[in-house]
């Protein structure tokens, strides 16, 4: 029974450390929107991958590199890029899948002794669903996204890296999108 206890009294402590000392945790964002427009109308322009530029206000400009890898500029000081791949265009279930392959460096610095690099976003593992459905009052476009965040160590984590941050990052950017969507396509 002392044993008992004794294993009983180290959990109790350790418990709440290791709760505290873990590296990044999958993160799911999911934001979506109507747009009054017919589904073949929305579904052509997102499925489009090289026109993200036309409508998305964050995005300067789209090169493609191959029918299915696009590098995007962002609007932002020292128009930092972000490399990405179609994984599976579905044309019957309305569907754009898609992955980060690269992103740029925006700075690095120095945090408990190791270089760290900022990205375009502070993100890795990163990949995309893009759904387009017809709903009673229109097209409802829904932009999902899981990832983790950039900064694979423990904690204590650099500012901007952390896993709230990377998740708000990648929430306004998904519904920055969403409106340009919209807008362009309501006019």
């Amino acid at each position: 029974m002392k044993k008992l206890l004794q294993v009983i009294a180290a959990a109790t402590i350790a418990l709440p450390i290791l709760a505290v000392a873990h590296g990044p945790t999958r993160q799911v964002v999911d934001e979506k929107i109507v747009i009054d427009a017919p589904i073949e109308t929305v579904w052509e322009t997102v499925k489009n991958f090289e026109t993200i530029a036309d409508w998305h206000p964050a995005v300067k400009s789209v090169e493609m590199q191959d029918a299915e890898t696009r590098i995007i500029t962002l609007n932002r000081d020292g128009d930092p890029t972000i490399t990405e791949q179609i994984n599976k265009i579905d044309d019957e279930r309305t569907t754009l899948i898609y992955n980060i392959t690269d992103m740029s460096v925006t700075k690095t610095i120095t945090f408990n002794s190791v270089e760290t690099p900022y990205y375009t976003l502070p993100v890795s593992t990163y990949k995309s669903w893009m759904y387009v459905k017809e709903v009673d009052n229109g097209t409802e476009v829904r932009w999902n996204g899981k990832f983790y965040r950039s900064f694979m160590n423990n904690p204590p984590v650099p500012e901007g890296q952390s896993d709230s941050e990377a998740k708000a990052e990648v929430s306004a950017f998904y519904a920055e999108g969403l409106q340009g969507l919209k807008a362009m396509l309501e006019k």
